[in-house]
């Protein structure tokens, strides 16, 4: 088939004949059966499609997916940085071949790994719906194309020696079989020498220590066996107990036993660029950030940070800089669909610009920031999920005007100990000068300290909005934070201020430090506490908050018989929560705050919907709700995590609003599975969909929709007996349907059951690839 990108580009062209120079790039799934340079039409001009490919023998010009017969012929080029110098106006791709079997005269497979301190791109210029394009070859969406590795390492220019003497000498003080250690120093960008990377891409297990190196630590939670390391971080010998034989270096389970860069240490830096989409790729074992977003070079404008793995970033002993991504200066950005994991420090770290920056952060997983059971003991930094924050230094800009950060599963931030410039791990800060962020629908999960801190230490932190969030088990390691590890912690110095934020329906469920604490030293009024759950199955205050404010139609419960609620200087225990006392002290009784139990749905595991009967149903008001809270929590992410679906964005049930993130009768409702008679990827052809629910619904599912890649749609009619829950269709997949990823999808409230909760989420098999075998050749001359 062609690639969906050329059909559809073809579709909207004047003259289709023109979008190929030579051959078309005719390909079935990923097997490469002939050579193509492609060019698109975009808004009247010609965006062109090149190609890197690491194993070609031979550089070529970039035009082509197989690889020239000759240096500059056409055939892809070998190095990621050329194939970016090609990218010269709007629409243009760049497709880099990841792993992939040997091809056109290629010597061996390809392990998908490019190698680099640093690719900057720069001066790319994309126009809106024209973006310039990197991506993985073959790639359709999410977790398609192949896999393409860009790695912070690099082979060490000494070579590896093995250890023989463990009693003096580089080696000393190595335990156990003294010849499974060896050692290696580097004169180059790696003359550091930090840490290694292991066969599986994953880093070696640092540690502080020769005496360490024993490959065998209680605890160790990586992906395979556990290899240790040991750097003084100096640039004298690393030491790395890599085994003998086939998985000593060079062996054959050990073909790159490679280091750590450490000179500029970036994975991907982007400046003085605008609409331009980096997406698919995996980025992994950088000294720094996996990818930053930077206007050191000119502003950043438009780009789109999208389907990414950004893995392993470690910096030295001390430092704080190996984020997983970083965007300073950013005018706007959207950084969406990534997993961002086991970095030393933030997952994602932000810097306003003057003027402003707009961002979107949107269904990220982040996750094990700091975790010393994947990384080693030898780590350090701020292994926080996410710092929104100022440039400059407490005091620089920090207007987020436009800002929105939701659908993102934060969990299992850690806390460095036993190295200096360890610290904890929180969910969010919003830090020294952050301000009209709208922070919605994700959850926070067992992070180390506070799951959301409001850290007006430079300026304010002021008007911003957080609604539709769920903090479970935020507070799980606090070390000296411990007091102040609540789900949501602010600190406001002596000059600043704590103005005028909203905080309505979200769940806050067992954190240690309760729901909501304050230490206020400067000015904090304004602020609004409405349609909240707080929670917590043992005994603790749940809400220490001494300024005014406003404090209604929250579900306040604990089994402490003591303060429950302290607000504006006033203590309040559960028995004197009724619905009629003036909590928050403004001189206006019935605030209906309340306290008995929440009644969540019997389960066994962080399901928190409301079960009939909950005292939180209808206690809401939408009083001074914020405006883009339409719906209750919608959060995608959660179920493919070990949690239950959250992906409920309902609309209010009834007349009044219920208290915490999810709305009794629209988030508990059916789900659906999809299962297909013939397995993905679907040819041309009839394929017949079975839908089943998960409990009997009173009404046929309808429509069900399969939205394609090119964002077309086609309608799968079902039949089947109601009540009931299995249900059929037939798909007819012909000419109209767009090759690539696509997605079926139900409406919202499609489905009901006989108590009238409605749903509409397809929590498996929803996801499906079609690819079509070409059309045969037509109208072919043959020459004589």
């Amino acid at each position: 088939m062609t690639s969906a990108l050329a059909n559809r580009g073809a579709k909207n062209m004047k003259h289709p004949e023109r979008a190929f120079l030579t051959l078309r790039a005719v390909r079935r799934g990923l097997q490469v059966t002939s050579a193509a340079c492609m060019f698109v039409a975009v808004g009247g001009a010609y965006a062109a499609v090149y190609y890197v490919d690491g194993n070609c023998p031979v550089d070529g010009n970039g035009a082509a997916v197989a690889c020239a017969s000759t240096s500059g012929a056409p055939g892809p080029k070998r190095t990621i940085d050329s194939g970016i110098a090609l990218l010269t106006g709007p629409g243009d791709v760049l497709n880099i071949r990841g792993v992939h079997t040997a091809h056109n005269g290629e010597l061996r497979d390809f392990d998908g790994r490019y190698h680099t301190d640093r690719y900057t791109i720069t001066g790319k210029q994309g126009a809106s719906g024209s973006p310039m394009i990197i991506q993985p070859y073959g790639y359709t969406g999410p977790a398609s194309g192949e896999a393409v590795y860009i790695d912070g390492t690099t082979a060490p220019s000494s070579g590896w020696t093995q250890c023989t003497n463990c009693a003096s000498g580089v080696c000393a003080g190595v335990p156990g079989t003294c010849g499974e250690t060896w050692y290696a120093t580097d004169t180059g960008a790696a003359n550091l020498v930090l840490g290694a990377q292991r066969p599986n891409g994953a880093p070696t297990y640092r540690v502080t220590s020769p005496s360490d190196l024993t490959n065998n630590h209680a605890g160790y939670a990586g992906a395979s066996t556990e290899i240790d390391s040991y750097s003084p971080q100096n640039g004298g010998p690393i030491l790395v107990r890599w085994g003998q034989g086939t998985n000593a270096p060079l062996g054959t389970n050990n073909p790159k036993p490679y280091v750590y860069y450490n000179n500029r240490g970036d994975g991907i830096l982007i400046t003085n660029s605008k609409y331009l989409t980096v997406r698919g790729l995996t980025v992994r074992c950088h000294r720094r950030n996996g990818i930053v977003l930077i206007d050191s070079g000119g502003p950043v404008i438009n780009v789109t940070i999208i389907d990414n793995r950004l893995l392993f970033n470690v910096d030295a002993i001390g430092n704080g800089s190996d984020y997983g991504m970083a965007a300073s200066g950013v005018t706007s950005a959207t950084i969406e669909n990534n997993e961002i994991a086991w970095t030393g420090s933030e997952g994602i770290h932000t810097e306003a610009v003057t003027g402003g920056s707009a961002l979107i952060v949107r269904g990220n997983w982040i996750h094990g920031q700091g975790d010393h059971n994947v990384l080693g003991q030898a780590i350090s930094g701020t292994p926080n999920g996410i710092i929104f924050g100022e440039k400059g230094g407490f005091q620089g800009p920090g207007d987020y005007t436009g800002s929105i950060a939701e659908n993102n599963l934060i969990e299992d931030q850690k806390r460095t100990t036993g190295v200096p410039g360890g610290t904890v791990g929180r969910g969010i800060i919003l830090e020294n000068n952050s301000n009209n962020w709208i922070i919605r629908n994700n959850i926070f999960r067992r992070v180390a300290a506070v799951c959301l801190k409001m850290d007006a230490k430079g300026i304010t932190v002021n008007n911003n909005q957080i609604y539709n969030n769920l903090f479970i088990e935020c507070g799980q390691d606090p070390g000296g934070e411990a007091g102040d590890a609540a789900a949501i912690y602010a600190y406001v110095g002596s000059t600043n201020s704590l103005n005028n934020n909203l905080i309505y329906n979200n769940t806050f469920v067992n954190n240690r430090d309760g729901a909501v604490r304050v230490d206020c030293g400067g000015t904090c009024t304004g602020n609004v506490f409405r349609n909240n759950i707080m929670y917590d199955s043992g005994s603790k205050q749940l809400v220490s908050w001494s300024p005014s404010g406003t404090f209604t139609n929250n579900l306040v419960y604990s089994t402490s018989t003591g303060t429950l609620v302290s607000f504006n200087g006033r203590n309040w225990t559960c028995s004197a929560l009724v619905a009629t006392a003036d909590v928050d002290g403004d001189g206006a009784a019935n605030d209906s705050v309340r306290c008995l139990p929440p009644l969540f749905v019997p389960s066994s595991g962080y399901d928190f919907h409301l079960a009939p009967g909950s005292p939180a149903i209808n206690l809401g008001t939408t009083l001074g709700m914020p405006v883009g809270r339409t719906r209750s929590i919608n959060n995608t992410l959660a179920f493919a995590h070990g949690l239950p679906s959250y992906a409920d964005n309902s609309a209010i049930m009834g007349s009044l609003w219920d208290a915490g993130a999810t709305e009794f009768g629209g988030s508990a409702g059916p789900t659906a599975t999809i299962t297909l008679s013939a397995p993905s990827p679907i040819g041309a052809g009839n394929v017949t969909v079975s839908l089943s629910t998960s409990v009997p619904v009173i009404n046929v599912p309808s429509p069900l929709t399969l939205l394609e890649f090119d964002s077309s749609t086609t309608l799968v009619n079902l039949t089947g007996r109601v009540p009931g829950s299995v249900f059929t269709g037939l798909l007819v997949v012909d000419s109209t349907v767009a090759d690539g990823t696509s997605n079926f999808v139900l409406p919202p409230g499609s489905l009901v059951d006989s108590s009238g909760n409605q749903g509409n989420q397809i929590v498996s098999g929803a996801q499906v690839t079609i690819d079509k075998p070409p059309s045969p050749p037509q109208n072919l001359r043959s020459s004589n």
